[in-house]
């Protein structure tokens, strides 16, 4: 058998197609399996991993509450101290004494992974809280561990076996139509079918977008966000 002469035009060939074949391994290593509750295929809109740039359309403008650190999108409080903020502001009301962030320009119909997690001492009255769609959805902690999921009418679903933990970081998927929400996180997953499950707040020029609120003395640290489109 001949052997096949060995060139440098072969050799670089062979490393891009090798090449091209890790990264999209890489890719796919970083999405969760494809097994939807109701979507038959999906397009990816957002990916993020915050080691880069900052990215305005998805988060807002740069400020100095959110800042990218070694990896992480830190959000913190905007000031210390109601006086200060007053003072600033010249207002006495949304002062800015914790952390807030949207995520802006979410699908009607939507997949996202994210990571995230709340650095607290301690929980307080609704907070923290990730509202999905802008004081629709919400999500907040339970005293003990777990969490609990709010509709927009007032439907409470409690999930402790979901074992979440203020302080924490929390790995979500989140399946998404309006009439049905699909939740996993720490091996839990959870279907809610219901007439009141929608993000969609008329009332929010901004929507549909997702609102994490963190309460005092808190920052929020985003490590990672997929987000996709649900195609039926």
């Amino acid at each position: 058998m001949q052997a096949q002469n060995i060139t440098p035009t072969r050799i670089a060939s062979f490393l891009m197609v090798a090449s091209l074949a890790l990264a999209v391994a890489a890719t796919h290593a970083d999405e969760p399996d494809f097994q939807s509750d109701f979507f038959k295929s999906r397009t990816l809109v957002y990916s993020d991993n915050f080691n880069e740039t900052f990215n305005r359309d998805r988060w807002g403008a740069p400020s100095k509450d959110k800042q990218l650190q070694d990896g992480h999108l830190v959000v913190t409080a905007k000031f210390k101290s109601k006086e200060e903020a007053m003072e600033a502001l010249k207002r006495d009301h949304h002062l800015g004494l914790e952390p807030i962030a949207h995520l802006n320009q979410i699908p009607e119909s939507f997949t996202c992974k994210i990571r995230f997690k709340f650095e607290s001492e301690k929980l307080t009255t609704g907070r923290p809280v990730f509202q999905i769609g802008h004081h629709m959805i919400l999500f907040n902690y339970l005293e003990g561990g777990g969490h609990r999921i709010k509709l927009p009418d007032g439907t409470t679903f409690s999930e402790p076996d979901s074992g979440a933990k203020l302080g924490d970081w929390i790995d979500m998927v989140i399946q998404y139509k309006k009439g049905k929400i699909a939740i996993s996180l720490n091996n839990h997953h959870r279907l809610y079918e219901h007439d009141a499950v929608t993000m969609v707040n008329e009332k929010d020029k901004f929507g549909p977008r997702f609102t994490f609120k963190g309460g005092p003395d808190c920052r929020i640290l985003f490590d990672s966000i997929r987000l996709w489109k649900g195609e039926e």
